[in-house]
This record gives structure tokens, sequence and C-alpha cells, in this order.
């Protein structure tokens, strides 16, 4: 079950949050959705999007990795790991507060258009002075970083309450 598509990026958390989401579809209101939910934690899912919740209000790195089949347990140790489906009608994902462009308009996912498993995991929150040390898992000298597995479920974009709808 190998990385079959890899992608990294940094986002500016705006008031401590940032969203990875479908470009084809309404981020507000995936992140409405994620929001009602998000509480206390690190992280918060909408249809299309996944909200993550910064430590600081510096810059982060974010990993965003497609997978062919559920991977294993992420490497390093993360201070937190959720997981949950997402819907991606347009085959690709996006971040308005990513610092390169490319990632304004979207990514195009290998995979193309789907429902996907997907597990986020957060590491180095907290870490002082600015930087982890070289020993510090799966990114070292960074500080706060985030890593967004996906692996395609089925061809068809969907959402568990779409199905309580039909």
């Amino acid at each position: 079950m190998p990385v079959v598509f890899e992608y990294v990026f940094t986002v500016n958390p705006q008031y401590r949050l940032f969203t990875i989401f479908d470009p084809t579809c309404d981020e507000g209101e995936n992140f409405e959705a994620a929001r009602r939910t998000l509480g206390h934690g690190f992280f918060a899912w909408g249809p299309n999007a996944v909200v993550a919740r910064a430590l600081d209000t510096g810059t982060a790195s974010v990993a965003v990795e497609v997978w062919d089949d559920p991977p294993g347990t992420p490497g390093g140790t993360a201070d937190e790991i959720a997981m949950a489906e997402l819907a991606l009608p347009g085959g690709r994902f996006s971040s308005i507060q990513a610092l390169e462009s490319p990632v304004h308009v979207g990514v195009e996912l290998p995979t193309g258009a789907g429902t996907y498993g997907a597990r986020v995991a957060a590491y180095n929150r907290g870490v002082s002075g600015g930087f982890a040390p070289e020993d510090a898992g799966p990114f070292p000298g960074r500080f706060e970083a985030y890593r967004l597995q996906l692996w395609k479920i089925s061809d068809e974009p969907s959402w568990p309450e779409d199905d309580e709808d039909a």
C-alpha cells in the first residue's frame, strides 16, 4: 500500500484555523458545518473539508498524501489524529490559507473525484523556539506540521448525511 501522490505546502492559519477542501464546493458552507463540531479539538469535518486548529498564528507545514489502500498508522509521534470521510467531487483539494498560489486554485488528485477515507495528524504543536529538533519524527526542523492521508473508498462523492436525505 504505497503512497501514490504527495504534495507539501505551507499555510498561514487565519484566527489559528485553516481548511483543506474541494474548491468546487462552497468553502464557507464546509467551514460552518465543521465549526459547529470543532469545540476544543484540533480537527473538525465538513462534507468536503477538514478544518484544523493551529496552536500558533505563524505558518504550518501540510503534507497531503494519497494512498492506494488505507495506510498504516502515521509515522512519528502525533499530537492528535482524527479520521473521517471526505467527498471530493472535483477530484482536487485546496486551501485558501496556503502560501503557494497553485493550492488556491486546487491541486488535482491522481485518483480523481470520489469519496475518500481521510486521516489527519498534527505534529510538533507547542515546540518552543519555533523549530522541532532533528529527531522530531516525520517533520524535523519545522514548527507545526500536519499530514492528511487520503485513500479512495468510492468513485461516487458522497457524505454520510446524503444517505439519510434519500
